[in-house]
């Protein structure tokens, strides 16, 4: 994983190759992360006064995208040693992460918190398939660590599928009323496609592990745009809704903010 150069071994000769790009583009998804953040609290749609479970939720999210940046500085700075030290928090953190958005997600649904641009089905799937894509390609990547090259990109995808909440933030909201998350699902495409651009410059060959990464993402794309749109997805909106006031709620209607 290490690149080796001659002379004294500052940052910039460490970091070359796959480790560059590795890097780089993990610290964009990061910001993208952060920037969709600020951009609710700028426009007063989050505040820090919401409830304590958004809070605990805001601090999980963002505490692993964190421990990732944590990871891929250690994976691609010769610390190899410090990332396979600290790897086994993921295995711990990840099922925290996702009983903690499946919660977060449920409790707006019953609470009539879903934001106007999306209606009530696609909104729950499309956050049930993004932690679940996020799952899969993890622990994918976790099985492949010995094989550091499918490691890595499989571990990028993966925080790829979570980076489509961040992007729905971003987005203009005349494109989320339209769209819903169609956008934002081949936005976050641009991360493996990336990958395999920089593979393809440097090696002339695209890595296996990339066709994976962008299939996983590519599947829970359509789905969320078909199930989401589905009367299955609807008759489970209605069980989680059950007996709150999001159960009044039509689930295949946006209710979009009238001028």
């Amino acid at each position: 994983m290490a690149a080796v150069t001659q002379g004294q071994p500052g940052l910039e000769s460490r970091i070359a190759g796959d480790e560059r790009f590795f890097l780089i583009a993990s610290a964009i998804m990061a910001l993208v992360v952060v920037a969709g953040f600020l951009t609710l609290l700028l426009r007063g749609i989050s505040t820090f006064t919401a409830p304590w479970p958004v809070h605990v939720h805001a601090v999980l999210f963002m505490g692993w995208v964190g421990f990732f940046m944590m990871q891929v500085w250690f994976a691609t700075t010769e610390r190899v040693h410090l990332h396979k030290r600290f790897g086994w928090i993921a295995a711990v953190y990840m099922p925290v992460l996702l009983i903690a958005g499946a919660l977060i997600l449920f409790r707006m649904m019953r609470n009539a918190a879903v934001p106007p641009f999306w209606t009530y089905a696609y909104f729950m799937v499309m956050n049930l398939m993004s932690l679940l894509a996020f799952a899969a390609l993890a622990i994918a990547a976790i099985a492949w660590r010995k094989r550091t090259q499918w490691h890595r990109r499989l571990m990028f995808c993966a925080m790829a599928a979570l980076v489509i909440t961040p992007v729905n933030r971003l987005m203009p909201d005349a494109v989320l009323a339209q769209y819903m998350s169609l956008g934002s699902a081949l936005a976050i495409l641009l991360f493996p496609l990336s990958g395999m651009a920089a593979d393809w410059r440097r090696d002339r060959r695209i890595h296996s592990a990339w066709f994976w990464g962008l299939g996983a993402l590519i599947l829970t794309g359509l789905t969320t745009e078909l199930v989401g749109r589905m009367q299955l997805a609807g008759s489970l909106v209605a069980l989680i809704t059950a007996g709150s006031p999001g159960a009044q709620i039509d689930p295949f209607v946006q209710h979009l903010p009238t001028r």
